[in-house]
């Protein structure tokens, strides 16, 4: 299937940087004023400010790229997006610090024998961590919220592809399967897809009348919408009308196989 130009951006959108980049500017202003791990006694406050408005911007740029990028490796590999915090903090701490580190030698030279590099690691990893956990679950909060506001007869029958296609009917048969980008669910159709804010189980809750399964944790597919079962190894994989191949998680082998969609594929 090509690409389609209401899938959201991997990185985020220019709303989402935006409020991420004004959450930073407060943060530094407010760690200016307060001079923590000894920066009150460096310089005046406006310098102090600037110091800290910069670092914590670099710092959000940088955890919200390897934030988002690592969600999405996570679920490609099945796993929640919160497994991906911990290895994105610790890479993200080394790669935030040595930077930091010269730039705060720039403004105060007396930084390389006050403070060493354990205890400046250290340092970074204390701002980041609550800044990281608490930017992902605020996002992931809104995006339940978002998804429970919306009203639930208006989803499938809102159902409308891209300009470029015809508008699929409000019936829910002709949905082929269901696959998460993001905080968002991509519902294909047999006649286009559209984006749905929310989570994937509140989607299939209206499925009604499908013969279907959830094959992942980010997909669902209707029955009919397969055309082959592709084997990888261990990996099992299957082959949709349009092209698309949804996977299949361990997990979920058993469960296809009870419903007789793998047969002798999986085997």
């Amino acid at each position: 299937m090509s690409a389609d130009a209401s899938k959201p951006p991997l990185l985020g959108t220019a709303r989402e940087w935006t409020i991420d980049l004004s959450v930073a500017v407060v943060i530094g202003i407010l760690l200016g004023l307060m001079g923590p791990f000894g920066s009150f006694f460096n310089d005046g406050p406006a310098v102090r400010v600037a110091y800290w408005v910069c670092s914590v911007a670099f710092g959000m740029v940088l955890f919200g790229t390897l934030t988002r990028l690592g969600a999405a490796a996570a679920r490609r590999l099945g796993l929640p997006d919160w497994a991906a915090l911990a290895p994105v903090i610790l890479v993200g701490t080394v790669l935030l610090g040595a930077p930091l580190r010269l730039f705060a030698i720039a403004f105060w030279p007396g930084v390389i024998e006050a403070v060493s590099l354990t205890a400046w690691f250290g340092q970074c990893l204390a701002i980041s961590t609550p800044l990281v956990v608490g930017a992902y679950f605020l996002r992931a909060r809104q995006a339940g919220q978002a998804g429970q506001a919306s009203a639930r007869p208006a989803v499938i029958p809102s159902l409308a592809s891209t300009p470029s296609e015809a508008p699929p009917s409000a019936d829910t048969s002709n949905v082929l399967y269901l696959r998460m980008e993001d905080h968002y669910v991509r519902i294909r159709t047999e006649h286009g897809s559209r984006l749905e804010m929310g989570p994937l189980a509140r989607v299939t809750a209206m499925l009604t009348g499908i013969e279907g399964l959830q094959t992942h944790r980010s997909w669902w597919v209707a029955r009919r919408a397969i055309a082959g079962v592709v084997r990888d190894g261990r990996n099992l994989r299957l082959r949709l009308v349009d092209g698309e191949t949804a996977p299949v998680s361990r997990a979920s082998v058993a469960k296809l196989r009870a419903a007789g969609w793998l047969a002798d594929d999986a085997e």
